[in-house]
Order: structure tokens, then C-alpha cells, then sequence
């Protein structure tokens, strides 16, 4: 995996484990140094997947559930998007994968995708970037 993809899927897939919107989830890893330990960890273990990632960040840190029911299933569909979303972020901005997640993840359009309620996981790449831009 990539950087990007190590990021995104790490956050994607924590959310999906704790019922926690990925906004959320990234701006935790972020505010904790998770963010740089995750991608450190990529360097020496990069044959690694997200649950190894997950394992980790379980051991640093602890994120309450905010609900019973399990209602952030759709990460993988997530994943799948914001991988050419925040890629295409992070190409025009001239921003490295950290920079552009912490940029995609502390906005609105992020808030609106990580809520599998919204139904914006559906949206194609270019709806959620043309979103994302004009914020």
C-alpha cells in the first residue's frame, strides 16, 4: 500500500470497528501523532494490512463507540473513493499524503462522507472533489 492508502484505509477501517464517522477518527489519529506512527510503521512493516494498523492503534489509544448499532459499515466503498479524492487533493495543492488527509478530513464534504446516513459515500470521486473545492 501506498501512503495514501495506508491512511485512509487505517482510518476507513477504525471507523468501521469502533461505529465512529472517519472525520472523527482521522482528527483523533491526528491530534495523537497516530497519523505519523501509522505511516512510520508502513516504512518497517510494509507488507502490513489495516488490521495490523488497527492492532496497533488499539494498543496507543481507545475512541469510544458513539452508538449500539453498527452504523458505519460502508467503509470500504469510502476507502475506495477518498483514495482518488484526497489523491487528487493532494496533487493539486502539492501536499504529501498527512497533509492532504488532515486537509480532506477537517472538512465539511468529510464530515458528510464518513456519515453513512448522508448517503454521500455513493457520490463519485468528482462529485465529492468538486464539493470538497468549493468549500
Amino acid at each position: 500500500m501506498d501512503e495514501l492508502t495506508t491512511v485512509i484505509s487505517s482510518v476507513e477501517y477504525y471507523g468501521y470497528l469502533k461505529n465512529i464517522p472517519s472525520d472523527r477518527v482521522f482528527l483523533a489519529f491526528d491530534k495523537n501523532g497516530l497519523v505519523k506512527m501509522i505511516l512510520e510503521s508502513r516504512k518497517n512493516f510494509p507488507q502490513m494490512g489495516v488490521e495490523f494498523y488497527a492492532g496497533m492503534v488499539d494498543g496507543m489509544i481507545f475512541l469510544e463507540s458513539d452508538a449500539e448499532d453498527k452504523m458505519y459499515t460502508h467503509y470500504q466503498e469510502r476507502t475506495e473513493l477518498l483514495k482518488d479524492v484526497v489523491a487528487r487533493i493532494a496533487k493539486k495543492h502539492h501536499m504529501d499524503a498527512e497533509e492532504a488527509c488532515r486537509l480532506y478530513y477537517s472538512s465539511q464534504i468529510a464530515k458528510k462522507v464518513s456519515e453513512d446516513c448522508t448517503g454521500f459515500y455513493k457520490k463519485s470521486a468528482d462529485e465529492i472533489y468538486e464539493a470538497f473545492e468549493k468549500e
